[in-house]
């Protein structure tokens, strides 16, 4: 009986130790199936593929060539264009000149009018000469009137100057006409007339050969005697031209006159005055 009892024990301890052995065994090969799993493959020589792996951008593994495939070329870095720090200047824009529109009546050239303004200025020059200003008083002033006919009609000289002399107009410098304080013709110029057109004079041997489709009337301030009687002269003469050989009393800026506009004329007049009195 007790030699059964060890018999058994004996067997069971063998068979306990070749348990442990295989399970020893077994552990051992499965370790080293993990390890050689996450072995890290063999370097390369090419530059671009990273030891883990992937390629220099970190974002797949590289690709392996397979035999007699030729590598494709690597396409071109695109460049961003770097921004323009300079500024291009801004081109402005200019707008087309706005010409002044013709008359209705017919259109004159436009070196016509500065004529009147400019035989004023001589005359104003001439005037001022013989005054004593202070440099306070008000700049000079020029009024202008015009007297024009309708496009395709003319005044002929020959009917121009009897009219003329009758207003009492003189023929003198810069040969063009002027109504003196006297009728006679000596004192001062109270205003003059010219030409509206090319050339602005009057040739007086060849009134005859002249012809015209308007007038320029005009008067400086400050002038001789009371201003506002000389505009109300050299209004006179320009209503009485136009009724004579049917044309219209224009402004200065060429508008037809009316009663508005010679208010605007007296009270351009009263204010020049003021201002001149006041600045002595």
């Amino acid at each position: 009986m007790a030699e059964e009892l060890r018999l058994v024990l004996i067997v069971l301890g063998v068979l306990g130790i070749s348990a442990l052995a295989l399970h020893g065994l077994w552990t051992v090969r499965k370790n080293n199936k993990d390890i050689g799993k996450y072995e890290p493959e063999p370097a390369t020589t090419d530059p671009t593929t990273r030891a883990d792996g992937f390629d220099e951008l970190g974002i797949g593994r590289k690709r392996v060539l397979q035999p007699g495939e030729k590598p494709q070329p690597k396409p071109a870095p695109t460049v961003a264009p770097k921004a323009n720090k300079l500024r291009e200047p801004v081109k402005v824009r200019r707008e087309p000149e706005i010409t002044e529109p013709s008359l209705d009546m017919g259109s004159f050239s436009a070196t016509d009018e500065p004529y009147a303004e400019a035989v004023a200025e001589e005359q104003q020059a001439a005037y001022e000469a013989e005054k004593d200003q202070t440099a306070q008083a008000p700049a000079n002033e020029v009024l202008i009137l015009y007297v024009l006919l309708p496009e395709g009609e003319e005044i002929n000289g020959s009917l121009l100057l009897p009219s003329l002399l009758t207003l009492g107009f003189k023929y003198g410098e810069m040969n063009i006409f002027h109504r003196f304080q006297d009728n006679a013709g000596s004192g001062e110029v109270l205003f003059s007339l010219a030409n509206m057109f090319n050339p602005g004079t009057f040739d007086l041997e060849d009134m005859d050969k002249m012809n015209t489709r308007g007038l320029s009337l005009f008067m400086t301030l400050p002038g001789p005697g009371e201003a506002l009687q000389n505009f109300n002269l050299m209004h006179s003469a320009a209503k009485k031209l136009a009724d004579e050989f049917g044309g219209q009393v224009l402004d200065g800026q060429r508008s037809v006159l009316t009663v508005q506009t010679v208010r605007h004329y007296v009270e351009k007049i009263r204010e020049f005055q003021r201002q001149r009195l006041i600045h002595g």
